[in-house]
């Protein structure tokens, strides 16, 4: 099959001349397009002169990524109608990132007082373009948004901490609390600080050990060589805590071991030494667990916790001792054993009539002793009521541990066992929850 040749199309023959002043014509777009830069906000492009410089040595443009136009409508706040507002901390912050300038709030103190001093000579409009003309000195070069006060971590000295931010950074957030009340009940027992020229870190950890060498009870502690001994031995448990940890370090890399071993071994001497004085120490004071002179037996026992608080001498552990009467949780085990008795007894007619009768003499008996108890315990609570009153009046602290009357008297609000205040009870317990603590 034959084909038909195409031939190929050419282009008009132009002039010489015409070409000559095309290739000039677009020598100089290319020319004034190096001389521009594009604005990705007002998407255009603009002379070079319309942007502020970027020192960041990674930018090769060498200019802004917005112009200086969009930048002052960011942090003038220009409005729908065109109007500019006296710019904010905030707005020049959102246009200063765009530009990829930092914010130094040195800088922007300062160029705030300009824009206000009539005296200079030279007062700009505003005072985001005093810190922009600022922010362009040579000792900002190379740095960015990135670099803005609000990014850095602030550097505290340990004479700049406070005593909770030292406490917080050694032994935990939790911990200062625990501290403090450690501290106050070593005060409390010993009349003074034996801790107060240690180092505040150190503390927590000495306070803790010493509260459980102490006596609970204030008077118990007027053995000073026993107490200056116990005050010993905990700081030489805290300087074997440091020896160790120490040691860990000049361990924790094999490598070295064998450049550190005149040192790891003068520290094990001292370890053994201080060992020694703490065993020492707690042997001639009676401290440790074998040489105590205390008796030890039953003491972990629930009598023996119960017969401890009331050593102590505090008055809850006098008051509110277990009482198996007035425990509920105990009324309800006897109230299931009670029916568990009664499904396996087979009770004939002549039993059941004399238990009928001997609780009948129990109920009688029991109900004449609730009412003398109920008109005695009516006339303390008027008076207690009144007391509490009075001290209130008269300004006088009442102790923390006194009891809440609605809450003591809850006990005998049980639903399950029908049981209601009478009406002047009732008025004297709402009578006291403004009294009560």
């Amino acid at each position: 099959m034959a084909t038909k040749k195409i031939e190929p199309i050419t282009d008009k023959k132009i002039p010489i001349a015409q070409i000559r002043a095309e290739n000039v014509k677009m020598r100089e777009e290319i020319a004034k397009l190096k001389e521009s830069a594009y604005c990705r906000m007002c998407d255009s492009i603009k002379d070079r002169s319309k942007f502020y410089v970027s020192t960041d040595p990674m930018c090769k443009g060498g200019v802004t990524p917005i112009c200086k136009e969009c930048a002052r409508k960011i942090a003038e706040r220009v409005d729908k109608f065109g109007d500019s507002h006296e710019p904010t901390k905030e707005s020049a912050q959102l246009a200063l990132r765009y530009l990829d300038k930092p914010f130094i709030e040195t800088v922007w103190n300062a160029s705030i007082q300009e824009s206000e001093n009539l005296a200079s000579g030279k007062v700009k409009t505003n005072a985001y373009r005093a810190y922009m003309k600022n922010i362009q000195m040579g000792q900002y070069n190379g740095l960015g948004w990135k670099d803005s006060d609000m990014f850095k971590v602030r550097i505290k000295y340990e004479d700049e901490k406070t005593e909770q931010e030292i406490v917080e950074e050694h032994a935990g957030m939790d911990t200062y609390d625990s501290y403090i009340k450690n501290k106050e009940d070593v005060i409390r027992l010993l009349d003074y600080d034996p801790f107060e020229k240690e180092p505040v870190s150190d503390q927590p950890f000495l306070y803790s050990q010493l509260l459980g060498m102490l006596d609970a009870s204030e008077d118990a502690n007027e053995d000073m060589m026993r107490v200056s001994s116990a005050i010993q031995i905990v700081r030489g448990f805290l300087q074997l805590q440091k020896i160790d940890d120490t040691m860990a370090k000049l361990m924790g890399n094999i490598n070295e071991v064998q450049d550190n071993s005149a040192t790891i071994k003068s520290l094990q001497d001292s370890k053994q030494k201080i060992t020694s004085m703490i065993t020492n120490l707690a042997a001639e004071s009676c401290l440790s667990l074998k040489n105590s002179k205390k008796q030890t037996k039953g003491s972990s026992t629930w009598t023996g916790k119960i017969k401890a608080i009331r050593d102590m001498s505090l008055r809850d552990g006098q008051m509110n001792g277990f009482d198996v009467q007035t425990c509920r949780g105990m009324s309800q085990v006897q109230e299931i054993s009670d029916a568990s008795i009664m499904k396996q007894l087979a009770l004939d007619e002549s039993e059941w009539s004399d238990m009928v009768a001997d609780m009948r003499v129990a109920n009688q008996r029991l109900r004449k002793e609730r009412d003398s108890y109920k008109e005695i315990n009516r006339i303390l609570l008027k008076e207690n009521i009144d007391l509490k009153d009075y001290m209130s009046e008269k300004s006088i602290s009442m102790d923390s541990n006194m009891q809440n009357l609605r809450d003591l008297y809850s006990v005998f609000s049980d639903s399950d066992n029908g049981i209601e205040f009478d009406s002047d009870e009732e008025g004297l317990l709402d009578g006291a929850d403004n009294s009560s603590l």
